[in-house]
């Protein structure tokens, strides 16, 4: 059997009998109808519907605000009917033999029986493929590995029946898939067609994620819907690099988020982020939605999450951010920018990034700390870790946190400082603790941890061991302890 050569064709995928590559193994490629797609709307979503909740979420951890976008229907739509959903499945060795493996290469759902003549990446919301960036993919990670197609219309049911999804996708015994139609509202006859391989992705896929296509006639409109679980080796279909679209969308979503009603400002904030640093311009923007008295906690939380992706890749934007908390916000405005910072260094692909946006935050904040704000020392807290070692200017900050009047962020700066090479930060730092160790007005909790900091020091300054004799006579026997047992590791 011949081994097809490449083709930008997706289609190849369900041709049976074919033998394509896997990342360089050949696999016998056999398709299967898994069910009829009931769609009532014609707006359709692809997903893991495990990781769909029943509504957004308006506290979420922005990780998973960043990964919501997936709820969203494709931008094109199909008239409502019914659909047949195959399955692309490609099978390793040979035979019944135990090391044969199957698995699920490509899903379609199929509108007409014509062979698509061009291929469109599925953008999602209300976003025009012309606008999508180029050299990435477009979708969703399935982690289990289970994928779905539905109509927006149930989208807000689905997570009725999780349990269901994984009951049905753990009964089988792996190497196999399986698939499963539940009905989500019965009067209509809307259900989802689920389907998954019992494994998790190909360790080579690396970061990709499940894409879908629109397979579309010569008049444009959709034939087909493809999601490509990443498995074969054929060359996907190319899209233009349009910046001038992508700049003309975020504005229009700015437009969106300064004028619009709530529903499309939600909107407009789950898409606006995924244009990187080309809409760095809608920083302030967000920043306003953040701030507005009107904004609620859902609207916040998303603003946050679109803030940290765009400042991973336009860092200088970070600076508005400063700007903003050196005014003294406070509240729930300051507790959303202060999530968006920290989910800067999540959302960046440079590592060393996030460490000058952290000295540049931090500086703002101590600030307003020695100025008497005793409320931003929890916000503060979150970035002592954060600080990048070695750096003079992260050093500076925690020296003058050794001042402040918050005792457990001197214990927190403190025990950071350990880790400098400077004998003058220790020292600082061992002054600061002793003093909360020997003073017995303090809590009880506070200064066994000033004490157990002491332990990350590699040497021990006379004011510091007169403060661990001064505790190990204490009559509170776990400081009492602790002392005890740092004076022996120091003897």
């Amino acid at each position: 059997m011949r081994v097809s050569s490449a083709t930008s064709d997706l289609l190849t995928a369900f041709e049976d009998s074919r033998v394509l590559l896997d990342h360089g193994r050949p696999v016998a490629v056999s398709t299967h109808h898994v069910g009829t797609l009931v769609l009532t709307s014609g707006r359709v979503v692809a997903c893991n519907p495990l990781t769909l909740p029943s509504r957004p979420l308006p506290r979420a951890h922005l990780l998973a605000l960043l990964a919501l976008d997936h709820r969203e229907p494709f931008s094109r739509t199909v008239r409502p009917g019914r659909y047949p959903v195959v399955l692309s499945i490609i099978r390793t060795g040979r035979g019944s033999a135990r090391t044969a493996q199957e698995s699920i290469a490509m899903a379609m759902v199929r509108f007409e029986d014509e062979r698509p003549v061009r291929w469109e990446m599925a953008a999602r919301g209300e976003r025009s493929p012309r606008s999508l960036r180029p050299n990435e993919r477009y979708g969703y990670r399935a982690d289990p590995d289970i994928t779905a197609f539905l109509d927006a219309d149930v989208v807000e049911r689905v997570s009725e029946k999780s349990r269901q999804f994984v009951e049905t996708f753990t009964e089988g015994a792996p190497p196999s898939w399986s698939s499963t139609v539940l009905t989500l509202e019965p009067k209509t006859g809307a259900n989802i067609v689920a389907f998954s391989s019992g494994t998790l992705a190909p360790a080579s896929m690396g970061q990709s994620a499940y894409c879908s296509w629109w397979g579309l006639a010569e008049d444009g409109r959709p034939v087909c819907l493809v999601t490509d679980l990443q498995h074969l080796d054929l060359p996907r279909p190319a899209f233009p690099d349009d910046a001038e679209a992508r700049l003309s969308r975020v504005r229009e979503l700015m437009g969106q988020l300064r004028y619009g009603d709530a529903d499309m400002r939600g909107r407009a904030l789950r898409e606006i982020g995924g244009y990187g640093g080309e809409a760095s311009e809608a920083v302030g923007v967000l920043i306003g939605r953040i701030l507005a008295t009107e904004s609620d906690p859902a609207e916040r939380e998303y603003a946050a999450a679109a803030i940290a992706r765009i400042c991973a890749e336009a860092p200088e934007q970070v600076e508005l951010i400063a700007r903003v908390l050196a005014s003294g916000v406070k509240g729930e405005p300051l507790a959303a920018l202060m999530r968006a910072v920290a989910s800067i260094g999540i959302c960046s692909r440079d590592p060393q990034l996030f460490q000058s946006i952290a000295e540049r935050i931090l500086t703002v904040l101590v600030h307003r700390l020695e100025e008497g704000d005793r409320n931003i020392s929890a916000a503060i807290k979150g970035f002592v870790w954060d600080l990048g070692e070695h750096r003079p200017e992260a050093w500076e900050l925690l020296v003058r946190l050794l001042r402040t009047g918050d005792l457990e962020l001197r214990v927190s700066a403190a025990s950071r400082l350990s880790y400098s090479r400077s004998r003058t930060h220790h020292e600082a730092a061992l002054e600061a603790l002793a003093n909360i160790i020997i003073d017995e007005s303090m809590e009880l909790e506070l200064r066994v941890a000033a004490a157990n900091s002491l332990n990350d020091f590699p040497w021990l300054s006379a004011t510091a061991r007169t403060a661990l004799w001064h505790a190990a006579s204490s009559k509170e026997p776990l400081l009492a302890w602790y002392a005890r047992d740092l004076l022996r590791h120091h003897a």
